[in-house]
């Protein structure tokens, strides 16, 4: 052993001849945190097994090495990876396999609310065991790589329990909901209202500059805060964008919003437009501490109080002059607080690790468990608002998993949001070293797998939180890296339509409780930018026509209309898959959804299912230029029905 490895502050460890009273800790995959929230650091515990003793290095070596890799190294190093041993342990040793004899690593325990340094120097061993004595208590251990070149193959505890670990907590399965909720669309406060309405809900993108002074570079900002939304900070003389009144249309024509309070306002970064995606930090704030964001959740705090349904004092109301002093309008429910938190592409000033967004979420939520002031925080304005998480960009379960660990060590466990929301697109980025070439099918991508997944994973440990995917979609401009590819006589507008009720369809059966297509509309027909020509619709200046796929999505929300996902039907054919939906009522009504889950038109034929005994069925079939689909009665033989089935879903009732 070298002992210029050594740096520490006390005597916590001994270069001893290993204790033999102490048993070998079992770890588990389960039991590791990736704190950056990226890849689960498996390969630190999937050898626990290794015959001999790792404390005398007479243990083999293991064959898999731990790294989070060298893509965004800058972003995400140092690595932290926290071992959860479920109760106490008074731990006797630490023993790893050093790899290449490169990098440091540190390592400390959690002692009450704060972490302890046990030791940090280079790893400086080659294929062997390195082993340290150790005299803690604890729960929690913390192993800090400081580079992609600190690599271990595995990491092995020594200790006694002071207690029974306890059992992983049972799954709560959800209430599948109904269809007419399930469903949704990305848009903005100018898009049409009945194309919105036709689509379900509204995730509604909504800047915060535009509540909270805009480009006015005199606006002074939080604390002598000026709200305005009837009319908004983007008005001028004689017009302006009234939120009360877009709202208030929704909310007649049966559309649910949920608001994304995206971007930064710009008197939080000196107007610099360029700097518009940065943390809402105050001045000299530690984007780690949930006072830093203060400005923000007094932000959420004045919205919800308009648009929730509890009144709050006018006293507590900060509006601009001229602005009615409203509160308690009821119009808004669930309200998300920011969009793609970790926007890795923006670089570090706006990408949260998953301990910064919490602790955002924390101040957001309720304002650091009420400790920040009455006015800071979307439940001291109305308790029954829902917080959604800000949308990740990344469906990672280990981001969501460290976002827990925070609030178990700052909330006592209690997760600061309402609804965990993540996004997603299908393409062939892993088959393209991670350059996506061209949109794929859900199918393809897994979707339902990699959503049921997340499901079971909120289901055991967040049992009460919503599951929103709140963006999916295709481009139809054949350039995009994101586009939906032609197939056969199908054009790239035909598959953007299937792939999208498709995609629907996958992540209803997963159990996501709403899923929200990105977008209502194109940002630029002619344009090959990734996600330009995404829309249901033409751009703005062409009037919102709308393409094929407004027409299936519209369509399929009117044919499930108060239907819930009940199971997947087999069909006897991999070439045909089939979901059944089920009505409340009684009887209830059921519709079954058929399609080839193939990308290369595929038909089958005289396909015949069994509808479970019924007299009598309609089929609906998706249609250009009908919002309802079009229907026409089957023939019901000894209990079954015989159609066509193509890539296109098609649908039988059933009453």
């Amino acid at each position: 052993m070298k002992s210029s490895w050594f740096v520490c502050s006390v005597l916590i460890f001994v270069w001893l001849v290993p204790s033999r009273a102490a048993d070998r800790i079992r770890l588990s995959a389960d039991m590791l945190v990736n704190l950056s929230g990226q890849r689960p650091a498996v390969e630190l515990v999937d050898e626990q097994d290794l015959a001999g003793d790792p404390r005398t290095g007479t243990a083999p070596q293991p064959k898999t090495v731990y790294s989070n890799g060298w893509i965004n190294a800058k972003l995400y190093y140092p690595v932290a990876v926290v071992v959860d041993l479920g109760v106490m342990y008074d731990l006797t040793d630490i023993c790893w396999f050093d790899a290449e004899d490169q990098g440091v690593l540190g390592a400390d325990y959690r002692d009450a609310e704060t972490w302890k340094p046990l030791f940090r120097g280079p790893l400086s061993e080659y294929h062997t065991w390195t082993a340290h004595q150790v005299a803690v208590t604890t729960r929690y251990l913390r192993l800090t790589f400081e580079s992609p070149s600190a690599q271990i193959a595995e990491v092995v505890l020594y200790g006694t329990a002071r207690g029974e670990r306890p059992a992983t907590p049972p799954a709560v399965v959800h209430p599948r909901p109904l269809m007419d909720s399930f469903l949704g669309v990305n848009g903005f406060i100018d898009d049409p209202i009945e194309r919105i309405a036709a689509c379900g809900h509204l995730r509604e993108y909504h800047q915060w500059q535009w509540d909270e002074g805009n480009q006015d570079t005199s606006y002074p900002g939080y604390p002598n805060q000026q709200l305005a939304w009837s009319p908004s900070w983007v008005s001028g003389p004689g017009w302006g964008w009234d939120f009360d009144r877009f709202y208030q249309q929704l909310k007649d024509a049966g559309v649910e919003v949920a608001p994304c309070l995206q971007g930064c306002a710009p008197y939080v970064l000196g107007f610099d437009k360029s700097r518009s995606d940065e943390k809402p930090l105050i001045a000299g704030g530690d984007p780690t501490r949930p006072e830093s964001y203060i400005a923000h959740a007094s932000y959420l705090f004045q919205f919800a109080a308009r648009y929730g349904g509890t009144s709050v004092e006018a006293t507590l109301l900060k509006l601009r002059a001229g602005q009615p002093a409203r509160s308690g309008l009821g119009l808004v429910r669930y309200l998300e607080n920011w969009n793609e938190p970790d926007k890795w592409w923006k670089g570090r000033v706006a990408m949260f690790s998953p301990f910064e967004l919490a602790a955002m979420c924390s101040a957001d939520y309720d304002g650091h468990r009420r400790s920040m002031g009455p006015t800071v925080g979307v439940k001291n304005a109305d308790p029954g608002m829902k917080l959604v998480l800000g949308g990740l960009a990344k469906p990672d379960i280990e981001y969501l998993k460290a976002m827990k660990l925070w609030a178990d060590f700052h909330r006592g466990g209690d997760f600061p949001a309402d609804v965990i929301n993540l996004h997603h697109y299908c393409n062939d980025a892993a088959a393209h070293a991670g350059r996506p070439t061209v949109g794929v099918s859900p199918e393809a991508d897994h979707l339902r797998e990699r959503f049921q997944a997340v499901v079971q994973w909120r289901d055991r440990f967040l049992p009460d939180k919503e599951l929103w995917v709140s963006e999916f979609g295709y481009d139809t401009n054949p350039k995009s890296t994101q586009h939906a590819p032609a197939i056969g006589t199908a054009d790239a507008q035909e598959v953007q339509g299937q792939w999208l009720v498709r995609s629907f369809l996958a992540l209803a059966a997963a159990g996501v409780d709403r899923a929200q297509l990105y977008m209502l509309r194109d940002v630029d027909a002619n344009s090959s930018t990734q996600y330009d020509t995404s829309g249901l619709t033409s751009e703005k200046a062409t009037g919102h026509q709308p393409k094929w796929a407004w027409y299936y999505v519209a369509a399929l929300r009117h044919i499930l209309q108060g239907t819930r996902f009940e199971s997947e039907v087999p069909s006897g054919e991999a070439g045909v898959w089939i979901y059944r939906f089920r009505s409340d009522d009684t009887p209830p009504r059921r519709v079954y959804a058929l399609w080839c889950p193939t990308s290369s038109q595929a038909e089958v034929h005289d396909f015949s299912f069994d509808a479970s005994n019924a007299s009598a069925a309609t089929l609906i079939t998706l249609e250009p230029r009908s919002a309802t689909g079009q229907t026409k009665p089957l023939t019901v033989a000894d209990g079954k029905i015989t159609l066509t089935v193509t890539e296109r879903p098609v649908f039988v009732a059933v009453p």
